[in-house]
């Protein structure tokens, strides 16, 4: 189906048809004026070939005065009179009728002499029997014998009913001048030609135009929408959707390789899922090693020592089992928190301000750590953008209780134009030149490049750390799509 017609579609569709339209018309006026060019080269050119057609029509005009064995002779002699001005025709010589026998039945012009038989050469009277000799039928066809003697031209043409051939017309003319050589008639004439037939011309081809137009344009544009529609299906994400078009053309080519492309997108993503997996399970276990595990390690020492000392020592083997109870528990707390970090429904039916808040409230509960949170701003970012930011603020506070030794920390966030996350503790601080970023620095700083936007990270020795992400509110519109 095509686009409403509201949409880009239609106007395409009407653009192009407007063109084909525009098209027709100026090739049509073109080729309409190299006809008449070239007709006006022609008659320029075959001057001679020219006169003796219209000497043609003249003998097939006056056949009409012949009627049975009576000849009008006043007609005869009015159309041999006339001839040359309706055709526009100039020359020097006579136009003259000579009937079976020879006799000269009617002349305009001068023969030269008081004769009643015209002075021919011979080859002239050879084509004066040949038009007697000729059918009837083939007569009427317009044709025409011409003889050059020297800078003289004699056209015989016959007169010729369905009878019978009646007479023949015999024009001798030198110095021929049409008028259809003169620059300054041809162009009027011209002019005249196309103003009569321009209006034809405008409706036969935007008739035409039209219905080509609407054709081939309907065909290109349920084409493209094919393309459109299958491209809004990949903006989303969703791959499975290929272009339908099976044509051989450079339209076709380039929608076999955007389902190409689409394939090999759809590719990349699973291996971009696949490497997010395997890099959140290295993640894991690099935490279960890091805390769990050594901690777990250190249990077992206390409850091994606690045991071996109950018949010994029982103060001390409940001090050892003490000991062995703190460590457990805060093993849990930190179990609750790699839970947390994993728990991908924290921002669900929820605000980034409102998940943050609740999750520095827990995050002081587990690790005992002073945690302020402050929100200014409501303007709401994109989904991807929450999920960043809150991620990033679960690595920062999960780092500062590590490895700050931090007694208090302080979580600030802005959500207006941009979205800014600041996250302060007064722990120990490190020296920035010296500092080896850690596999957590790195992830941020991935995660607010892909955002378009930038993480900085100051801290000194003894003056605690200071994060700050920031990035638009509508992020990089290229990335997260």
């Amino acid at each position: 189906m095509l686009a409403n017609k509201s949409g880009p579609f239609y106007r395409l569709q009407w653009k192009l048809t407007f063109f084909y339209i525009l098209t027709t018309i100026v090739v049509m006026i073109l080729l309409e004026m190299i006809a008449v060019l070239g007709y006006y080269a022609f008659v320029n050119l075959n001057t001679n070939k020219v006169f003796a057609m219209q000497v043609g029509t003249v003998a097939q005009n006056a056949v009409s005065s012949f009627s049975g064995p009576y000849i009008n002779q006043n007609k005869l002699d009015q159309a041999l009179q006339e001839w040359p001005a309706e055709f526009g025709a100039e020359f020097q010589g006579y136009s003259a009728v000579v009937g079976p026998d020879g006799e000269l039945l009617a002349v305009s012009g001068e023969i030269g002499q008081e004769s009643q038989s015209l002075p021919l050469p011979d080859k002239v009277r050879l084509n004066i029997q040949s038009a007697f000799a000729l059918e009837p039928t083939v007569a009427k066809t317009m044709r025409t014998y011409t003889a050059k003697v020297k800078d003289t031209v004699y056209i015989v043409a016959p007169i010729a009913n369905h009878v019978e051939v009646r007479a023949v017309l015999v024009v001798k003319a030198s110095h021929i001048h049409l008028a259809s050589q003169s620059i300054s008639q041809f162009i009027p004439n011209a002019a005249s030609f196309f103003g009569i037939s321009l209006l034809g011309f405008l409706t036969g081809a935007t008739i035409v135009g039209i219905a080509f137009g609407i054709v081939t344009s309907r065909s290109l544009v349920r084409r493209i929408h094919k393309f459109l529609t299958s491209a809004n299906r990949w903006s989303v994400g969703d791959f499975s959707v290929f272009v339908q078009d099976h044509a051989g053309d450079e339209l076709g080519q380039l929608g076999h390789r955007l389902n190409h492309m689409a394939g090999q997108l759809k590719q990349l993503m699973r291996t971009q899922q696949d490497l997010a997996a395997i890099e959140e399970r290295n993640r894991l276990a690099r935490e279960l090693h890091d805390s769990i595990k050594q901690q777990m390690f250190a249990v077992s020492i206390w409850v091994s020592t606690g045991r071996s000392l109950i018949e010994q020592d029982g103060a001390a083997a409940k001090s050892h089992l003490a000991e062995a109870e703190k460590l457990i528990g805060h093993m849990q707390r930190e179990l609750n928190a790699l839970i947390l970090e994993l728990r991908p429904i924290a921002l669900e039916g929820k605000d980034l301000p409102r998940a943050l808040s609740e999750y520095v409230s827990a995050w002081q509960e587990q690790t005992g750590i002073t945690a302020a949170f402050d929100s200014l701003g409501d303007n709401e970012a994109l989904p991807a953008i929450e999920e960043a930011f809150y991620r990033i603020a679960q690595e920062a506070l999960s780092n500062a209780a590590r490895h700050s030794g931090a007694g208090e920390v302080t979580v600030r966030l802005e959500c207006s134009d941009s979205i800014t996350l600041m996250i302060r503790d007064n722990g120990r601080g490190f020296d920035e030149l010296h500092i080896r970023p850690g596999v957590g620095l790195s992830s941020m700083k991935e995660r607010m490049a892909a955002l378009g936007g930038k993480l900085d990270i100051w801290s000194e020795p003894g003056k605690g750390t200071l994060i700050t992400a920031q990035c638009d509110s509508r992020g990089n519109q290229k990335e997260i799509s």
